[in-house]
Order: structure tokens, then sequence, then C-alpha cells
């Protein structure tokens, strides 16, 4: 009996210390691949614009703020449970051993059989530690020199994986771009939009080369895109677009410059498009890639790219004292296709026939990224309504003034918004408050007016696609005009006059809305978020979301920032993507990817500057202290201990609101209604 319960033990050992290599073997393998191997497809489907991913909604399996531990996290657990059992079945083996030599009364075959329990244990032990730190020292070698690691001065170092050149002026300097960083199955007819966050001074990397002294533009009459645009100045110093497989350039590329408040003192550009010439001899300048297959390319911005800084001598828009590279890149790949699918409204604000507060913007959201070339900028005035520049957006009011203010194409470049510049007040934060006309003509009586928004579609060359002629109206990056009726068949509208309402047809889109003499003081609070609060071990590529409980502006969500600890040199980049409900907005960061393999925090920064449709902060409806660094805005508290901070309602038509309006004892009810509404 006890011979048959000693090979048992022994066969049963064996195949445990078996066991238990293979799934240190096998189980450990994810962590020590590259980073980017393990994660490619999800890489892939952040990337994608058409991806499940991009929209924020549909990807969440859980609901925000629930739990997303990594596999690699569970699989690390099922091994230590492994090691436990080892541990039993050691000591099992030990105390068998010590068992049989205790009891065998001088009998030297039952000694020798339990020196060979003893031994057989202990060599088992032996190899199954050794197993596991050879495993262990091999991962975090792997680790390191895919993640980062720290020093021999105990500091983490910036990781491979983060640290694309130039990377941190994403979300620093560069605010937007499309195609995004690593974006798969771009077509190869698509246009190339970058944005600052300051004004760029165009003419120190644009040639004027059709001669009409001004830089970023087109010929009236663009016949062959080579000779009748602006070219940008082509090299690393400059602009400079290579295949990534080989490094050979394109033949150049036009750029052209999206003008805000174009022929007015403070005439600014922070959005330029860059049109790729692949073929010099096409007048169209060709497309890129192949349609054999799938190519991948690296668009560079470098130094010679000057900020519209007379002040401070024009400095270069990359500095390395702050980025660590003088100059930014990324890379993208095309896919086979070309685009010939039209853009089309998804969503407005305010909504057909809804009745707003004065002080709203107005959002626009389209189904793809569009050409911001004119449709960018400030109204003008004609006798019957208001236009931009181009005649691509127009407004007519019944008894309203000119909104000041001007469009900002955000959000991907697929939102539209129209932010006023009129003050109308103070926030809880401090900040201003601006509102639209309402009534304000000599003569009106009334305390609501009627707005009537148009979107004049690009003019198609032919009746039987969506191609369209350049700067005829609204279209996509891929030159299709819009389509304002969602029936995927190109409609001419009629350009007779009136405009208001003769053109009021598809596939021109339009709509009307009421703006009412009121103000919307209720503040936005952060209802969930994605991960949730001391969330740990998070993937590289986590989903970082949040739910705001109101509408927000588009424009405001690029001050929403990310800080790790420890800090790296090189910012992580950060760039958000936003979608609208009936009644709340869900924004989703697209960033640079995390550390996982080491213990690395991180901290979204939600500054005071956010705000929604109506210019109110969000809760908890106090400013910070001291300046930060996504959106820079300095206000004191408004909270119980500092009541003489909360503001306090001054005049009907020029409202101060804290906390939705209250002032003195009212303040702690308000500010506990959104505590308790509140994630945060």
């Amino acid at each position: 009996m006890l011979q048959w319960m000693q090979t048992k033990f022994i066969l049963v050992f064996k195949v445990t210390a078996i066991t238990t290599l293979f799934l240190l073997a096998v189980f450990s393998l994810p962590a020590a691949l590259p980073g980017d191997f393990i994660y490619s497809a999800n890489a892939q489907s952040m990337a994608d614009p058409n991806s499940e991913l991009l929209t924020g909604l549909q990807v969440i399996k859980e609901p925000l703020g629930g739990s997303d531990t990594d596999i690699r996290i569970i699989i690390a657990r099922i091994i230590r449970v492994a090691l436990g059992l080892v541990g039993i079945v050691v000591l099992g083996f030990m105390l068998y051993g010590g068992f049989l030599w205790m009891t065998a009364g001088g009998n030297e075959d039952q000694i020798d059989t339990a020196k060979k329990v003893l031994l057989n244990t202990t060599i088992g032990l032996a190899i199954i530690l050794s197993a596991f730190a050879i495993v262990s020292f091999i991962i975090k070698q792997l680790v390191g020199a895919t993640t980062g690691s720290f020093g021999s001065d105990g500091n983490l170092g910036a990781p491979a994986s983060e640290n694309f050149t130039g990377s941190g002026a994403l979300g620093q300097i560069i605010r937007d771009h499309y195609p995004a960083r690593d974006q798969i199955n771009v077509p190869r007819n698509t246009k190339i939009v970058v944005t600052f966050r300051s004004p760029i001074k165009v003419d120190s990397f644009v040639d004027d080369t059709n001669g009409d002294g001004t830089f970023g533009n087109c010929s009236a009459v663009i016949t062959n895109w080579n000779t009748d645009c602006d070219h940008a100045k082509f090299g690393d110093d400059f602009i400079n677009i290579k295949r990534a497989d080989n490094n050979e350039p394109i033949n150049g590329a036009v750029v052209l410059a999206s003008i805000v408040n174009k022929g007015m003192p403070q005439e600014f550009v922070k959005t330029i498009v860059i049109k790729p010439i692949t073929d010099i001899n096409n007048p169209d300048g060709g497309y890129l890639g192949s349609a054999t297959e799938d190519v991948g390319y690296i668009v560079r911005l470098g130094s010679g790219i000057l900020l519209n800084d007379p002040a401070n001598n024009n400095p270069s828009a990359f500095e390395a004292r702050i980025l660590g590279n003088n100059y930014y890149e990324w890379q993208f790949t095309n896919n086979t296709s070309l685009d010939t699918v039209p853009p089309h409204v998804t969503d407005v604000f305010p909504a057909q026939g809804v009745a707003e507060a004065r002080n709203s913007v107005i959002q626009i959201s389209f189904s793809e990224p569009l050409d911001p070339t004119g449709i960018q900028g400030s109204f003008s005035v004609d006798p019957n309504f208001y236009y931009l520049d181009g005649q691509n957006v127009l407004l007519k009011t019944g008894n309203s003034t000119m909104p000041l203010g001007g469009f900002s194409l955000v959000n991907n470049y697929r939102t539209l918004e129209f932010t006023p510049s009129l003050e109308c007040g103070r926030n809880a934060c401090g900040g201003k408050i601006y509102c639209l006309p309402v009534c304000d003509q000599p003569g009106a009586t009334c305390a609501e007016d009627n707005y009537e928004i148009l979107l004049r579609a690009a003019r198609v060359l032919n009746s039987s696609s969506f191609a369209s002629q350049p700067f005829s109206g609204v279209s996509d990056l891929a030159g299709n005009a819009l389509d304002g009726n969602k029936n995927n068949d190109p409609d001419i509208a009629t350009s007779t006059f009136p405009i208001f309402p003769n053109q009021k047809q598809p596939d021109n889109y339009f709509w009307n809305f009421t703006i009412t003499n009121r103000i919307d003081a209720t503040p936005p609070y952060i209802q969930t978020i994605n991960p949730g609060l001391d969330a740990q071990n998070i993937s590289r590529y986590q989903e970082l979301g949040m739910v705001f409980s109101k509408r927000m502006r588009a424009e405001t969500m690029y001050d929403i920032g990310i800080v790790e600890h420890p800090t790296h040199a090189v910012p992580i980049w950060r760039v958000p993507f936003t979608s609208f409900n009936t009644s709340t907005t869900y924004t989703r960061i697209n960033h640079g990817p995390f550390l996982d393999a080491i213990r690395q925090y991180y901290f979204p920064v939600v500054s005071s500057t956010v705000e929604d449709a109506h210019f109110n902060c969000f809760f908890p409806g106090k400013g910070p202290d001291e300046a930060v660094n996504f959106g820079g805005l300095i206000s004191p508290d408004c909270n119980e201990a500092n009541p003489q901070n909360c503001c306090a309602v001054i005049a009907a038509q020029n409202q101060d609101f804290c906390c939705n309006g209250a002032v003195g004892a009212e303040i702690p009810a308000c500010l506990n209604y959104l505590r308790n509404n509140s994630v945060l």
C-alpha cells in the first residue's frame, strides 16, 4: 500500500511540475511579446475611423467605470494559484519522505525510498523555482526593451512604444490632424489636414506657386492642381510625405490655408489642408498608395514652420527644449480603394424646431471629416442674410442682427461649431458666457427669434457621382459633395435668388430653430467614467472616456489632458473624439499607449475651461486656484468655505451665475446636488 502511494505521489508531483512549467512558459508569453503585437487588433480598431470604437458607444461591453482587468493579470493570478498548489504538494512530499524515514525502523529499503522522495522533491522544487526565475528575468528584460524600464538612478525611462518623434506636439502644439496617428484603411484620394493651437505664418513653409501674391490658395478656376495652387516648401525642414516602407518621398503637396476672419485685422490661420501630389502629369495630382496593396505613409512637419507671432520674432512651431524634437511626424496607412461616399449631417444643435437659450453655440455634426476650406470663419452681412466667405454657410434671422463670433471645424473635423463672441455674463468658474442676438434690430419688440441655416452642398461635376468642383460648397476630404437629404443620389439644388427660400432644396442642408431671450445656467457634471476611479491593471490602449450630463462644446474638449506619474520628458499625446446624444455627451480621449508592465499612474485633467453648449463649466463649479496647462484659466474657488467668491446676479440682461444661479444660502444645497449626481 505504501509503495503504491509512493508511486502515485511521485507521478502526481511530476505531472504537477510539468504542468506548472507549461503554464509559466505559455501564459507568460503574452507579457514577453512586444506590446504592439499583443494589441495590434485593438490598436487598429482605435485608429480606424470606420470602426465601432470611433463612436465610443459600441465598444464598452461593461458599464462605464466597470472592471477591465488585463487578461495577463488573470493569467498571472492562475499561475500564482498553481504555484501555491505546488507548494502544498512539495510540503506533502517532504512530510511523506520524513514520515517514511522516521518509521523505517532500520528498514534499509524504506530508508532508501524516503531519501529518493526527499531528493526528487528537492530537485523538482529547484527546477520549478529556477524556471520561474528565468521566465521572470526574460519578461523583465523584454518589457524594459518594449515599454520602458527603471534605470540605474531609479527613474523611469521613456518607453520606446511611447517615444514617437515629436509625439508630445499632438495636444500641445498641434490640436488635431487627419488622418489620425496610426490610422488604417485611409482612402487613397484623401487630403491631409493639420490644425495648430496657435496661428501660423503660412509663407514660412508655402510658396506662392500661382503667383497671385497670396500664400496658401488656388486660382479662381482650377484646371491643374500642380500649377493653379500654391505648393508646400517640400523637405524635412518644412513638409515632407514619404512611404513608410522605403522612405521614398512623393512629388510634392499643395497647401491651402483655412483663413479665419478673412479681411479683418485679426485675420489668422490655424488650419492647413494638404493635397498630396503623386503624379505631376495628372491635372488632379494623382492618388496616394496603390490599387493592389496597402501602403503606409509618414508625414513630417519640420522646424521651418513658424508661428505668426511677430512680438517674439515668429519662432518655430516646434521647439526641442519643450518636446524633445524640433519636428513632428506621424504615420497612416492607405487601403486600395477610393472614397466615393458623400458626407451627410448626423446631428444639429439647436435641433430642428427647438427653442434654445440665447447663450448657445451652434453645432453641425457630420458622418465623416470635412474639408475645412470655406466653412471656417465669421459671418459677413448681406441685406437679406449673413454668410461665410465663399457663401457655403448662410444664416437668416427674423429680427436679430448678425451674430458675432466664428465657425470652427473641430472634433476630428466632424463638427462645425459656431461660438458667439457677444459677452452676456459669467459662469460659476469665472469664465465668460457668450450669447446669440435676440430681437435686437431697431424696432423689434419680440422676446424670441427664428434662425434659419443653410449649408450649400458643393457642385458636382456630373449627375452620376458626388465628385465635386473644388471650393464650390461643403464636401469631404476626398472631394465628395454633401448629401443633404441622405439619399445617396446627387441632387443639384437651384442657384436662383433669393437664397431663402429658393435654395432650400437637396442636396443643400437646411433647418430652423428658435433662440429665446433667456439664459441656461444649469452646470454639467460627469455622470460616468471609464476606467473607473482608481482602476488598476489597465491595458495600453484602454478606452479613456467620460459621459457628461449635458451637451458640451466640442472645442473645449481639447482642454482635457492626461497627467502621468512618474512624468516622461515627452508628454503623452491626447486628442478627443466627441459624440452627442439628445441630452448627454460622450467624449473619448485618443491617447498614446499607457504603460501596462510597470506601475504607472494616470490622472485625467478636466479643467474649468471645459464647458457645455451654454458656456457653463462642469461640476464642481469652481475654477483652479492656479493656472493649469489645459486651458490656463485662473479663478477662485466657489464653495461653502469661500462664499465671497460665488457670483451674484447683477442685472437682468447681464447675469453672472454661480452653481445654477444660486447665491447666498442657496449655494450649499446647489453644490450638494451636483456632488450627489457626479461620480467625481
